[in-house]
């Protein structure tokens, strides 16, 4: 997803936005139809092709082909490829107050690539965010700010309302519509 040095080392980050394709094993996946968030990645959403094909017709969203290490449970799968904002969504008092609430620690640094990473709180716990997570032109958009512990790490996602009800609705069981608090 990120290349060979994309990677942090010691904490699994991504050290800059995404440019290869997502690799998924079949090996263990279950059901790949409608969408999908792959175990292991947070803030992925994948698509099976004919989903991706009709969000690909309807909105502004880049997306990048699955690749597949075994044989593709899924012709034509898609994952959405969301680029981060500039500003931060949060402000960092907030951030410390849910996550200190939660965890009894904000976050920490990494040692290899000295990036802030918070603790990971529920959507519903999230502050508001200060800036608005949908600009112009966009119909999906990520947080500039990190969550995550051990080598988990995701960033907050916000999807245009119509595009993420597509997107729930094909995957009713696994994905809900969550409301900026």
């Amino acid at each position: 997803m990120f290349g060979d040095d994309g990677w942090c080392r010691s904490c699994g980050m991504p050290l800059r936005e995404q440019r290869g394709s997502l690799v998924l094993r079949t090996k263990g996946l279950a059901n790949v139809s409608g969408a999908w968030v792959p175990n292991w990645r947070f803030d992925a959403i994948c698509l099976d092709g004919a989903l991706a094909q009709a969000v690909a017709d309807r909105f502004a969203v880049s997306l990048m082909p699955v690749e597949w290490r075994g044989t593709a449970p899924v012709e034509g799968a898609a994952q959405i490829v969301v680029s981060s904002t500039a500003e931060p969504w949060f402000y960092p008092d907030e951030l410390r107050r849910v996550t200190s609430a939660r965890h009894g620690v904000t976050g920490r640094r990494c040692d290899g690539c000295d990036r802030w990473r918070w603790m990971p709180v529920a959507a519903a716990a999230l502050p508001r965010p200060r800036v608005d997570a949908s600009p112009e032109g966009q119909d999906v958009v990520a947080s500039p700010e990190w969550f995550g512990d051990g080598w988990n790490s995701f960033r907050e996602i916000a999807f245009r309302r119509s595009l993420a009800e597509v997107i729930a609705g094909a995957a009713p069981k696994d994905l809900a519509i969550a409301e900026f608090a």
